[in-house]
C-alpha cells in the first residue's frame, strides 16, 4: 500500500464509496467488546477514523456514549441517513471542520483532520475501539496519532485496537512497538489474532490482530 495516505485521499474515498466498510459487525469486536466495556454503564467511546461504522450504532444502542473522528463528511452523513438518526450540525472553528452531534447528543462526530483533535474538545474516555486505523494513516505519523490517542484515554479506559494484517504488505504495527508506544501508565496485550472471513478477504486482508491497552 502506497504510504501517502491525506485527509484529501480520504474524503475522495468515501465520496467514491472506495474504503473498506463492513456492514456487519466486526467479529473482534463481537467477541471481546464486553472486555473493553468491562459491565460499566454509560460508557464515553471514542471510535478514531470512524468512517460510518456500525459498531457505533451498537454501543448508542446499548446507551453508550459515542465521539467520533472522520475527515470524509460522506461517511458521517451516511452514517445519520442510514441508521435513521436525527442530528445537528455545527461548525467548529479550531478544527477547521463540524459536528454531526445527534439529536440526544450521545452521538458527536467530528468531521476533521484526526492530527487537529485533542482533549480540549473531548476527553476522559473510558473505552476506544480502533479499526484499522494504524493501517489508514502514514507510517511517519504512527507516534503522534499514538500520542493522540494516550492523551484521550481516561483513568481504567480499554482500548481495543485492531490491525489489519493484508496479504499484500507488512503489517504496519508489531507488538514491540505498540509496548514502546505504551509504555508509561499503560498495559498492553497482544489478545487475539482472527483469520479474515469472505467480505475481508474481498479487500485483500487475510486476518486482524487485536492488541487490548488498558490505562492503569
Amino acid at each position: 500500500m502506497e504510504e501517502n495516505m491525506t485527509v484529501d485521499m480520504w474524503a475522495k474515498a468515501w465520496e467514491e464509496g472506495k474504503t473498506t466498510h463492513m456492514p456487519e459487525l466486526c467479529n473482534i469486536f463481537t467477541k471481546h467488546v464486553d472486555k473493553m466495556l468491562n459491565s460499566r454503564k454509560q460508557v464515553k467511546c471514542f471510535v478514531p477514523l470512524c468512517g460510518k461504522a456500525v459498531e457505533m450504532k451498537w454501543l448508542w444502542d446499548k446507551g453508550h456514549e459515542v465521539v467520533g473522528v472522520e475527515c470524509g463528511e460522506e461517511a458521517l452523513k451516511e452514517f445519520f441517513e442510514e441508521n435513521k438518526i436525527g442530528c445537528s450540525i455545527v461548525q467548529i472553528p479550531e478544527l477547521k471542520g463540524k459536528l454531526y452531534k445527534s439529536d440526544d447528543g450521545r452521538i458527536r462526530l467530528y468531521c476533521c483532520d484526526f492530527y487537529l483533535f485533542n482533549s480540549a474538545i473531548e476527553s476522559e474516555f473510558g473505552a476506544v475501539w480502533d479499526s484499522g486505523a494504524l493501517n489508514a494513516i502514514n507510517a511517519t505519523d504512527q507516534e503522534k496519532y499514538v500520542a493522540i490517542i494516550k492523551s484521550l484515554m481516561g483513568n481504567k479506559c480499554v482500548n481495543l485496537t485492531v490491525i489489519d494484517d493484508f496479504t499484500d504488505w507488512e503489517i504496519p504495527v508489531n507488538y514491540d512497538k505498540m509496548k514502546t508506544w505504551f509504555k508509561d501508565g499503560f498495559s498492553v496485550e497482544a489478545n487475539d489474532y482472527v483469520k479474515a472471513n469472505k467480505s475481508l478477504e474481498s479487500f485483500g486482508i487475510k486476518g486482524q490482530q487485536l492488541y487490548i491497552i488498558s490505562k492503569i
